[in-house]
């Protein structure tokens, strides 16, 4: 790969010639980068292939010692069956684990018939595989969930987790009680929120967060009493949002008076989590779900629980005899990704009450979602919101709508511009009956009522948000000087990072005391030409290039200097953090920015 790097390299140069121009991002330094990470996230993208390969070779392990004391059991000769076949396909790259078809699958290559980072459920019974993106299986893809595949009913009944030390690879969850922010790992350790500004103190963790896992389906001929109930209520999902240091705000005017403020974030993030069964809130069951981390099972009832574990003198259902302490009661599921996000910020209507201010934002929400979908001609998937509180403004509340495939495909962005603001609201009042003399009295299932609102059809009043939808003529988008572009967060700017060198710095600076850059990955410019990208980027103009072993290379190194010297003569003052030499690195940093560690 070293040999040919100069090759690749000019071939991009001349295939891209003319992205390279226009896009600021697009700079020589990003090219060599993406060279030089190829070979890790290749070797990356089979760390699936390898715990799915070591899951199954010790699951057939476990069936050839059990089927030596029970011989007859045709359903483990099955399962062994099906097992071998699937590791032989593994090996020789056939059926779902064709390369291209796999790289494809997990977002190494372009591929339009799978996901990003899909969730895989495999069964138990046959080698095929159901993928689906991981917002969706959080839900579809839950514990003790029912799918229907080729005409049978399967169960939901094992994880195949990232591991550590062979347990499962759990990390922590902080909500915060007044805003709703969440936060995840290293981030629950901080006292106040950096949204809201709660104190966050006296709250604790949630410590068995678990990433949604690929799973593994049983097929069930039978469901009981229990089972049907659980499916009835279904699972509590959560979604929440803590807006990051790149938000544009707008203030919509119509009519030479204030309407909403509006603003938009590109690749926001959200984590969306699984709190378990609805079922457990009848019963003050802890939130989760129960998980044996032997076998790797999920656990649903109290009597599979109280059965499953292997104690002194009452060997227990457990395949691999784990003990008691070996099973977790309170595991939640979570995904955390990035999404195009644009939050509507409305005041509170002075006439209604309290029951009716949450109708009229409830409704306000469906009725939004809808009409962006009819207006942007979107799937009924491709679009979510929530209502979330707004604390600085009593009764006030907040509505975020987001586009479910990451990465955003321009819909919301587009709500910035007037016209096409002004084109959602006109969908908004027909959707409603509001060019009608009649219509339903509060909705129905031709305006705003579907199969996916239905917990909240008792809220869902079309006639609380006409008359605001009608006062929104002529509109005015003004844009706002953003609250939180001067602060970036620690978890903002490791998200940002984009090699673990990079988050393993920013990480010792935090550590260290020092202030956090105000900027990840910062294009700079000479007029309107990129000249460098900065790792780290300190206002007014340290640069900071953390040098990973690539820059070792006589030809990197070259570069590095003429760059660099280019920088000091553009008045930046560029700055080397080596992979080997980092304490000698955030030493002088630490000097450069006034501070005696």
């Amino acid at each position: 790969m070293a040999a040919r790097r100069e090759d690749i390299n000019g071939a991009v140069q001349t295939a891209f010639a003319r992205e390279m121009a226009a896009l600021p991002w697009f700079t020589n330094p990003y090219v060599q980068q993406v060279i030089d990470q190829f070979v890790g996230r290749f070797d990356q993208t089979f760390t699936r292939w390898r715990r799915e390969y070591t899951a199954l070779t010790a699951e057939r392990e476990e069936i050839n010692r059990r089927l030596l004391r029970e011989t007859s059991d045709r359903a483990l000769q099955y399962r062994r069956t099906v097992i071998e076949d699937k590791l032989a396909a593994m090996r020789e790259g056939k059926k779902d684990f064709y390369t291209y078809r796999y790289l494809g699958g997990q977002g190494f290559l372009p591929n339009y018939a799978f996901p990003r980072q899909a969730v895989t459920l495999s069964f138990r019974e046959m080698e095929d595989e159901l993928s689906r993106d991981p917002v969706i299986a959080l839900s579809e893809y839950a514990p003790g969930n029912f799918v229907y595949y080729r005409g049978n009913r399967y169960e939901v009944v094992e994880a195949r987790p990232a591991t550590q030390e062979n347990q499962a690879d759990f990390t922590r969850l902080l909500v915060c009680p007044a805003c709703r922010a969440a936060y995840l790992g290293e981030e629950t350790n901080r006292a106040i929120c950096g949204v809201c500004g709660q104190n966050l103190t006296r709250l604790h963790p949630h410590l068995h967060a678990l990433p949604m896992p690929d799973m593994v389906a049983r097929r069930r001929q039978s469901i009981t009493a229990d089972d049907e109930e659980r499916m009835r209520r279904g699972y509590q999902i959560d979604i929440y949002y803590r807006p990051g240091t790149r938000t544009g705000r707008w203030a919509i005017a119509s009519a030479q008076q204030a309407r909403f403020e509006l603003t938009y974030e590109h690749n926001g993030r959200l984590v969306i989590v699984n709190w378990g069964s609805r079922q457990s809130e009848t019963n003050d069951a802890l939130p989760g779900f129960a998980y044996c981390q032997r076998c790797q099972r999920w656990l649903t009832g109290e009597r599979a629980v109280q059965e499953h574990p292997h104690t002194p003198g009452q060997p227990g259902d457990c395949p691999r005899s784990g003990r008691p302490e070996e099973l977790v009661g309170d595991v939640v599921l979570f995904n955390d990704s990035r999404h195009d996000v644009i939050t509507l910020t409305v005041p509170p209507p002075a006439e209604f009450d309290g029951a009716q201010v949450e109708a009229f934002y409830t409704t306000l929400l469906h009725t939004l979602v809808q009409a962006i979908a009819v207006a942007m001609e979107l799937d009924a998937g491709e679009l979510g919101g929530f209502v979330v509180e707004r604390t600085n403004e009593p009764g006030g509340k907040a509505i975020v709508l987001y586009e479910t495939a990451e990465g955003g495909s321009g819909a919301v962005a587009s709500l910035i511009n007037p016209a096409r603001l002004a084109e959602v609201v006109s969908k908004a009042i027909i959707l409603l009956h509001g060019e009608e003399d009649t219509g339903c009295e509060r909705a129905c299932y031709e305006c705003l009522c579907t199969f996916y609102n239905q917990r909240d059809h008792h809220l869902l009043d079309r006639q609380l948000v006409l008359p605001w939808l009608r006062s929104l003529t002529a509109l005015i988008c003004t844009p706002l000087e953003s609250d939180t572009a001067s602060s970036p967060s620690l978890p903002d700017l490791l998200a940002q990072c984009e090699s673990e060198l990079e988050r393993a710095v920013l990480r010792a600076i935090a550590q260290r005391g020092l202030p956090l850059p105000d900027a990840v990955q910062k294009p700079i410019y000479e007029g309107d030409i990129p000249v460098a990208r900065a790792d780290l980027f300190y206002l007014p103009n340290p640069a900071v290039f953390i040098d990973g072993p690539p820059h070792d290379q006589d030809y990197v190194q070259a570069l590095d200097a003429a760059t660099r010297r280019h920088l000091q003569r553009l008045n930046y003052r560029p700055l080397v953090i080596r992979y080997d030499a980092r304490d000698a690195g955030l030493a002088e940093l630490a000097q450069r920015l006034g501070i005696n560690l």
